[in-house]
């Protein structure tokens, strides 16, 4: 009896921390209802603290096409996502126009640093331990992805999608910057 219920002990914790992560689906909210911008809306600029210590803000990428993408480390989707990123994104729209503005959600500097080391990227990362910047796009579910145009309009918005759409992103990014 004892090893069922720490057995049930441990599924839990892992329920609430995939949860937490906001990886799997919310029978109660959908990409539509935690999504708090749409297409076509002006993007709530920021300014985000890189992991090297540089600061980027939004406003000042204008003539740029962005793809700002919110990723958690946690999240095996977003795993995945980061570790071709250097290789399928950055590689891909280098000199094309369009700026990859990656920000991990919810982390510490320290926690996000030695994650990234650990996996070998070596592409700017942005931070966003408190979830600020994050809270004025959404409120659950990544990974999650917004193109933006080069006058500072949302053009797409993708949700928890799984690497085939990278393709499909990556051109659309790669169209509004001809």
């Amino acid at each position: 009896m004892f090893r069922l219920t720490r057995v049930m002990g441990v599924v839990l914790i892992v329920l609430a921390a995939l949860f937490a992560s906001s990886c799997i689906k919310d029978e109660r909210n959908d990409a539509n209802t935690t999504t708090l911008v749409s297409v076509g809306q002006k993007a709530p600029d920021f300014t985000v603290e890189m992991l090297d210590g540089e600061r980027i803000t939004l406003s000042d990428l204008r003539g740029d096409v962005v793809l700002l993408t919110f990723w958690d480390p946690e999240c095996p989707t977003c795993q995945q996502l980061m570790d071709v990123s250097e290789e399928r994104i950055v590689k891909r729209l280098e000199g094309k126009g369009v700026h990859f503005l990656p920000i991990s959600r919810g982390y510490t500097r320290e926690y996000i640093y030695d994650y990234c080391s650990s996996r070998g990227y070596d592409f700017p990362i942005g931070l966003d331990p408190q979830k600020r910047i994050y809270g004025l796009y959404a409120t659950m579910y990544v990974p999650r992805s917004f193109i933006i145009d080069g006058q500072g309009v949302i053009r797409h918005i993708y949700v928890e999608y799984e690497l085939d759409t990278l393709n499909a992103i990556l051109s659309a990014a790669e169209q509004l910057a001809k």
